[in-house]
């Protein structure tokens, strides 16, 4: 009997330093990767232009980690070899900073959207912790991973500028096309609707002549 007694108390010492351990555990993953986790999202205010117009490019930077990140500097890298630039103190968790600016390209083709480079300390004032993060991408809510293999172009930072007759040309044609696909769209929204209302008013008409019978 003392021997299952003795044995009972061993099984119950055992998983309760099992369940102590595994809640230190826990606790440990808990408080990992507390550092700021900076994100770069770069958008253009149109895909295409014409040449001689100018396009706006805004470069976000947000903060999706557990703490802040300091004495940030946020760098695009233009086609002509300047730079725009941005500098704060901090973002903080759950914030973020944005860097606007006008180019305008000088020549047909592809224009390169260049390439942010976002510079931060995890402590202030302490270059020793500096971290650094990139990105070109230009709608990347639009991108979907096709494999590790296939680099889709079109979400690399490209814009197309093309002639005044070309874009007009392109732009005219989006319109019309646009304005027919609401117009046919349209069509079998209403139709229920406008046959309601012919219906309710024959039953009305029915229901007048009716009174006017008795």
């Amino acid at each position: 009997m003392k021997f299952f007694l003795f044995l009972a108390i061993l099984c119950f010492t055992a998983a309760l330093s099992s369940s102590l351990c595994f809640a230190q555990t826990t606790e440990d993953n808990s408080v990992q990767n507390i550092d700021p986790l900076l994100f770069v999202s770069k958008t253009t205010s149109s895909d295409d232009l014409a040449l001689g117009s100018s396009v706006e490019i805004v470069t976000t930077v947000y903060n999706y980690g557990q703490s802040p990140a300091f004495d940030v500097v946020i760098t695009d890298m233009l086609e002509n070899g300047t730079a725009k630039e941005k500098k704060v103190d901090s973002i903080p968790y759950n914030g973020s900073e944005t860097l606007r600016y006008h180019v305008q390209p000088s020549k047909l083709g592809s224009y390169l959207v260049g390439l942010t480079v976002v510079q931060y300390n995890l402590e202030q004032g302490y270059n020793m912790t500096s971290q650094t993060t990139y990105s070109n991408l230009i709608r990347e809510g639009d991108a979907y991973f096709r494999g590790e293999d296939i680099d889709d172009e079109s979400f690399r930072g490209k814009l197309s500028v093309l002639t005044r007759e070309r874009y007009d040309r392109l732009h005219a044609r989006f319109i019309k096309e646009t304005t027919a696909y609401l117009f046919l769209g349209c069509i079998p929204t209403l139709f229920p609707y406008v046959l309601y209302h012919v219906k309710q008013s024959m039953i009305n008409e029915i229901l007048r002549r009716s009174k006017r019978n008795r």
